[in-house]
Formats: structure tokens, C-alpha cells, sequence
């Protein structure tokens, strides 16, 4: 099945705008709400907001891993998206209190920032290897 050049491209950003916009919350937001506690009423995000980034980044990481691999061949950038994505997972679960942590919220933070990065690395090498692949599919 041939698919849209596009379509692989958009995974990569997608991936990679939804890695930043969750470092962007875990980091930047309690930055904000500690410089305005007044602000933390409106600023507050739902408490569903780590599992739908990561429902999100789920098949977006999936599409753009696959295509990719099936342009250059290399599992590096899968590994390090599976990694990120495993770290998002624990960063939500030690956010809804579903690990022991000694500091749940300094856990949810760290875990979901280095998963976040990790994440975004994947997407990063994964676009960078399908580019000097030309696009074009590799021979099995």
C-alpha cells in the first residue's frame, strides 16, 4: 500500500508539537502558577489532559515510526519513541497516584519531562533519517 508522502510527515509533527506542548505543561505551567498563585484558578488545566496528550501521541508516534522505518530502516528512533512513550505512561501514572512515589508530583514532572523529550528526539532523528532517505522506501 502506498501511502501520501504527507501523511508520515504530519505524524513527525504532530508527535513533535504534542512532546513540546506536554514539556511545555509540565515545565513551564508550575513556573506560572508559582510566579501568580492568584492566576492558578484559571490556568489550571483538566485533570485529563495527561492522558489525552497521551492518547494523542500514541498512533502519531506509531504512523510516523512505521512510515518511517519503511523509508530508512533504522529501529533507533521506534526505541527512543517506545522509551518516551513508556515514560509518559509512568508520568501519568504517578500523577493519578497509580505508583508508589515518595513526591508524586515531582515524579509526574520529571518522568513526563524526560519521556517528552525523548519523544520529541525520536520524532527528530526519525525525520532527519527519512529526509536523507529522499522519501523514497527502501528494498525489504
Amino acid at each position: 500500500m502506498c501511502l501520501p508522502a504527507a501523511r508520515p510527515r504530519l505524524a513527525d509533527l504532530t508527535g513533535l508539537a504534542l512532546s513540546f506542548t506536554c514539556l511545555l505543561h509540565c515545565l513551564a505551567l508550575p513556573l506560572v502558577l508559582l510566579l501568580a498563585p492568584a492566576l492558578s484558578r484559571w490556568i489550571a488545566l483538566p485533570e485529563g489532559v495527561h492522558a489525552a496528550i497521551l492518547l494523542l501521541a500514541l498512533p502519531a508516534a506509531a504512523i510516523a515510526m512505521r512510515d518511517g522505518w519503511r523509508q530508512h530502516r533504522r529501529i533507533a528512533p521506534a526505541a527512543l519513541a517506545t522509551i518516551g512513550l513508556g515514560l509518559l505512561a509512568l508520568g501519568l501514572s504517578a500523577h493519578e497516584g497509580w505508583i508508589a512515589a515518595a513526591d508524586p508530583e515531582a515524579a509526574d514532572r520529571l518522568l513526563t519531562s524526560v519521556g517528552a523529550l525523548t519523544l520529541a528526539a525520536a520524532h527528530l532523528v526519525n525525520w532527519r533519517w527519512r529526509h536523507r532517505s529522499g522519501g523514497h522506501k527502501l528494498p525489504a
